[in-house]
């Protein structure tokens, strides 16, 4: 390849969104290899940091007392370091592929040189909790036809509504005092279901008067922490069998108009999960329980509307058998009182309103609630929390381009969790954090 080397503008988003996604990172200068062959090469990514102050009451996800908080992470997004080919175009069709490396500043709570040591071992090697995560593994074939797209990046169901998402550059749902994981949750659980990076095939129409329309079919998931209920159940688990696909759709309007624009779209997914206990029986949290299937399904409905430096954002989405975790203290399925497993429904929104002053700097509020129906006290959860359970969060943030390379990031967040009587308080927390955006 020679070494003929152009300067483009980055229209993409960090990470998830930038291959097309649609929520667009400040411009930056991207390096462009190319050969005389009519392949090219980039570049481009991110290194980010905050600072994180909290309060968190007794009770709230994983605090078993009221703590405060100090940390310096990476925000809801990690760094990325992401590499990008482009094919040249043959018979009316051009191929691209992604590959995404996306790392976290922030290591485990004991540090290194705070660790215990182990007989002549020394101090706990390594650096203690960082992660690196291969999120994007991709490839795309577009031409007139659409795109045929396959491997790994952000699902469809929920995608519009995380990478619109104004915390989506900054921090959101912490979830404890030390408990940030490899990132934070943005507004995971507080609006919408996070799509996560999955396997998958996917085709995309071309854009026909303002629609276009997405559908994709996906590595099949588990329901985590369902098959270790199992015990006793001889020859088989327990909804541990995925002998068909996940699928999920999108379909999106876009038009524009005098100082403004507007979206709008509808999403879904659909997967069964079975069991390999064959009509068997087995006892969980002291219920007798019958081996069956269910259907895990959502659907999700939002708009943006953006005029003259305003910008306005909803989303709503219904589902079953999916959304909250027990990490969040709740459970996507049950047992009734026969001891069938039964899905749990649950849905969620977010509210957002910003504006931006001079194209750099975003100021705005946003509002969103995860609900899960109460389960009833004669059925039993397969994790925990048979109330209602709510969770909601406040943010407040702003957001400024100091240039096309360099984002700075002030946010406020109060979150707030309704347990359905399971606690005698409703706990609360409030976390503040400043940081920024270096980007390539």
């Amino acid at each position: 390849m020679a070494n003929q080397f152009s300067k483009t503008k980055l229209a993409a988003a960090v990470g998830a969104a930038a291959f097309g996604a649609g929520l667009a990172a400040p411009a930056g200068a991207v390096v462009v290899v190319g050969g005389n062959d009519g392949w090219e090469v980039s570049f481009d990514g991110n290194v980010n940091a905050f600072y994180t102050v909290g309060n968190y009451d007794a009770g709230y996800v994983t605090e078993s007392a009221d703590k405060d908080s100090s940390r310096v992470h990476s925000g809801f997004l990690p760094a990325f370091f992401s590499f990008n080919v482009k094919s040249p175009t043959v018979n009316g069709m051009t191929g691209s592929a992604r590959i995404s490396f996306a790392p976290t500043i922030q290591t485990g709570g004991n540090k290194t040189q705070f660790s215990a040591q182990s007989g002549n071992v020394g101090p706990v090697p390594g650096i203690n909790g960082a992660t690196i995560d291969t999120r994007e593994v991709l490839a795309n074939l577009s031409g007139a036809f659409g795109e045929v797209s396959f491997g790994r990046t952000l699902s469809l169901f929920g995608r519009n509504a995380i990478l619109n998402d104004m915390t989506l550059f900054g921090v959101g749902f912490a979830p404890g005092a030390d408990h940030f994981g490899s990132v934070t949750f943005g507004r995971v659980g507080h609006g919408y279901t996070y799509p996560d990076f999955a396997a998958r095939f996917q085709y995309t129409t071309p854009v026909v008067n303002g629609f276009q329309l997405a559908v994709g079919l996906y590595d099949p998931s588990n329901i985590a922490g369902v098959t270790s209920y199992a015990g006793g159940v001889a020859g088989g688990g327990f909804l541990d069998e995925t002998d068909t696909p996940r699928f999920e759709g999108e379909l999106s309007y876009s038009t524009s108009f005098s100082n403004g624009s507007a979206k709008l779209w509808v999403d879904g997914s659909w997967q069964d999960i079975d069991s390999t206990c064959q009509g068997a029986a087995t006892t969980i949290g002291g219920t007798a329980a019958t081996c069956g299937s269910i259907t895990a399904q959502a659907w999700g409905a939002g708009a943006k509307l953006g005029y003259m430096g305003f910008e306005f954002v909803g989303y709503y989405h219904d589902h079953q058998g999916m959304g909250l975790t027990a990490q969040f203290n709740g459970a996507s399925v049950y047992l009734d009182a026969s001891g069938n497993v039964t899905e749990r429904d649950g849905d969620g929104y977010y509210l957002q309103g910003t504006y931006t002053f001079s194209g750099k700097t975003k100021v705005g509020v946003s509002y969103g609630e995860g609900n899960l129906e109460s389960i009833g006290a004669t059925s039993t959860s397969l994790y925990a929390g048979n109330g209602h359970i709510e969770r909601a969060m406040w943010t407040v943030g702003v957001y400024h381009d100091v240039s096309s390379w360099l984002r700075l990031i002030a946010e406020y967040n109060h979150g707030e969790y309704d347990s359905g009587g399971a606690l005698a308080t409703k706990p609360e927390a409030d976390t503040f954090s400043v940081g920024g955006f270096l980007f390539w």
